[in-house]
């Protein structure tokens, strides 16, 4: 039988990506409106890295479907992506993980911009500079954003 302990590990995993969702959700003047991080990309990628075995290609798959929906794009361009991202992420999890922050920056860069390629060449033809801002400002918070989930992680006892 589970303990509750254990039963609040997959709460917490949920509740940093309902968070994360909420984070995408948040109005912001248009001049600050590129620079919003990738928020749950970047909480997917950290839980992908932590624990493969509990957030998978369908969690991401089913938090980039709720994306689409709740963004109104196109169903199924952020399921795509997200899936995809968590597929790599989960594919080289072992050696990610042993990388310092500054390298593991660079690859969150490499798959937030993978990422938003597909999402910005299947939802929006137009290329311009500022839209690889969110690219930028992910790799910048990723530090803070792997502290703070760690933290997450270690409080709740996630495994």
């Amino acid at each position: 039988m589970a303990t509750i302990a254990e039963s609040r590990n997959g709460f917490a995993i949920v509740a940093t990506i309902v968070i994360a969702m909420l984070l995408m959700l948040v109005p912001l003047p248009e001049s600050a409106r590129y620079f919003r991080p990738e928020w749950v990309v970047m909480t997917l990628i950290y839980w992908a890295m932590a624990l493969p075995q509990r957030v998978s290609i369908g969690v991401g798959w089913l938090s980039g479907l709720l994306m689409d929906a709740m963004m109104g794009g196109t169903l199924g361009v952020m399921a795509f992506s997200y899936a995809l991202a968590v597929y790599l992420i989960a594919r080289f999890h072992l050696q990610l993980r042993q990388y310092p922050l500054w390298q593991q920056a660079l690859t969150i860069f490499t798959v937030v911009a993978l990422v938003h390629s597909v999402a910005m060449l299947m939802a929006r033809p137009e290329m311009h500079w500022i839209i690889w801002m969110p690219v930028v400002s992910s790799t910048l918070m990723w530090p803070i954003m792997y502290a703070v989930l760690r933290k997450i992680r270690r409080t709740f006892r996630v495994s």
